[in-house]
């Protein structure tokens, strides 16, 4: 899986800011014959590659007398190894391309006919080889598609191996249909709607395959799972193409990405592996106007790409979320929503830095500029809620500023008072630092608003306050007590009024 791409493609015309991603039966009726001995081994753990599979011998003739393929189709075939073993696929494109129709019907004839494992993976590898040598291959497979009337039809016999349960097969298949399903650049000679719908509905159902698949993965395992790597390197090569990006984005991935991003603490190399390999998608989705648009409205993501600049030192980590932020600027509330999370601050450190990387300096000056103009026209209290919406609060003067909270105490009340319930949600914080702050918060609006306590009571402020005096941390322990007393007041004054 190549991950280790740098983003520093040109400018797109029409979006000056952004930066393009990369552009991700029957029986057998005669044993193969190896080589190189068995790799059994190898398939386990999943270190097997094309050349370890395309150098065994395969018994073509035998699947001509049983029927599975013509004759013809037995010449084709062994053309075919010859020209990928020799790596002349490039030299050689303009003769397959000749007879596009033919070289699908056998991919077709030969993946709905056999069933044995390491036929299907010499399949595959010759497949993979074919579109890494000559990318542009894939418009063979939708030509036939559109000039067979829909009979050549080589993506539903590869969709239905996605229920095998054989590593390599499961790899080669997932990243050959992400090729071929994200292939736009074909243009059929007539238009044809039924097609497209049908071509439309694959693409969809692989994405919800790998999304589905992908919701079982435990983000502290990393990419010790070679499922995960096979299946995100897919969801990879899915992305790098529009329709592929919104097949994704409907499939419920972003809650997806959010949820892998969130759950490891990046403390090995599986786990920030696992990290950029997710950022890489962000970043990809965050090309596309229409997925930009979805990102920024999903709810916590901003925030958390600014989390993991803050906390990630990894330099491809760094580079790829810096990336993804600076296509979201100007996206919605995406830059106010970056303020609010505290970017300012990581980006100025950033700055501080050497990077190997130039890019990695030029996006975060970029971030750096155009951010400093969205943050001279918000207010204090823009500031201040933005921060409390993206759920991780820090030290930021605000909090801690006489000023903000007599010139803005009424503004809790704004919106059905949405900031003082999600400054309450922020007790429940896992982050120590969040939870004091939110403390320190709650007990100030006490403090200022003639009634504050009234107005926090509803969301059970004074039972998180109460829960935090046996936190771990003893600022948190602090700023809990001072929460508590202001809290506490309420209920004697409400006694003596009764009395």
């Amino acid at each position: 899986l190549a991950l280790a791409f740098r983003h520093s493609c040109p400018r797109s015309h029409s979006c000056p800011t952004r930066r393009r991603p990369a552009a991700s039966m029957v029986a057998e009726p005669v044993p193969m014959v190896f080589k190189t001995g068995s790799s059994a081994g190898k398939v386990k753990q999943g270190k097997i590659t094309n050349e370890d599979v395309l150098r065994r011998e395969v018994p073509w003739s035998a699947f001509k007398e049983k029927g599975i393929i013509s004759k013809d189709e037995l010449e084709l075939m062994y053309q075919l190894v010859e020209i990928v073993q020799s790596k002349s696929v490039a030299a050689q494109a303009a003769l397959i391309e000749m007879r596009s129709a033919e070289h699908a019907q056998l991919f077709k004839a030969l993946l709905t006919g056999v069933n044995k494992d390491e036929v299907v993976m010499y399949i595959l590898s010759l497949l993979d080889e074919l579109l890494k040598q000559k990318p542009t291959l894939a418009s063979l497979f939708h030509a036939a598609l559109y000039e067979s009337g829909g009979a050549i039809d080589v993506f539903e016999p590869m969709l239905k191996l996605l229920s095998r349960q054989h590593l390599f097969i499961l790899e080669k298949t997932t990243v050959v249909l992400a090729k071929l399903l994200s292939w736009d650049h074909y243009i059929p000679p007539a238009p044809n709607p039924n097609l497209e719908a049908a071509l439309a509905r694959k693409l969809r159902s692989f994405a919800a395959w790998a999304v589905a698949l992908l919701k079982n993965v435990d983000p502290q395992d990393g990419f010790d799972q070679p499922r995960v790597v096979h299946v995100l390197g897919g969801v990879q090569q899915l992305v790098s193409s529009a329709p592929g990006r919104i097949a994704f984005v409907e499939a419920d991935g972003l809650p997806l990405l959010l949820g892998l991003m969130s759950g490891g603490h990046y403390g090995t190399h599986s786990a920030v592996q696992l990290l950029y390999v997710v950022m890489v998608v962000v970043w990809s989705l965050s090309y596309s106007p229409e997925c930009a648009s979805k990102l920024g409205h999903a709810a916590g993501l901003v925030p958390k790409l600014v989390d993991i600049l803050k906390s990630v030192q990894k330099e491809k980590v760094v580079r790829v979320t810096c990336a993804a932020l600076r296509n979201l600027v100007g996206v919605g509330s995406c830059s106010s929503d970056m303020i609010g999370a505290g970017v300012m601050k990581a980006l100025l450190h950033l700055q501080q830095r050497k990077w190997a990387d130039e890019d990695v300096k030029e996006d975060v000056d970029y971030l750096v500029e155009a951010l400093e103009g969205s943050l001279k026209s918000m207010s204090s209290w823009d500031v201040y809620a933005k921060e409390v919406a993206s759920g991780r609060l820090e030290w930021s003067p605000s909090h801690r500023s006489d000023h903000f909270w007599k010139d803005n105490y009424k503004a809790f009340e704004q919106n059905d008072g949405e900031t003082l319930k999600q400054l309450v949600g922020c007790l429940a914080s896992p982050d120590p630092t969040t939870l004091a702050v939110a403390c320190h918060d709650v007990g100030e609006l006490i403090k200022v608003h003639p009634e504050g306590r009234r107005l926090v009571a509803p969301y059970q402020a004074k039972a998180h306050a109460m829960k935090l005096l046996k936190h771990e941390d003893p600022e948190v322990q602090k700023y809990a007590l001072t929460c508590v007393q202001r809290l506490m007041v309420i209920n004697w004054e409400y006694l003596n009024s009764g009395s």
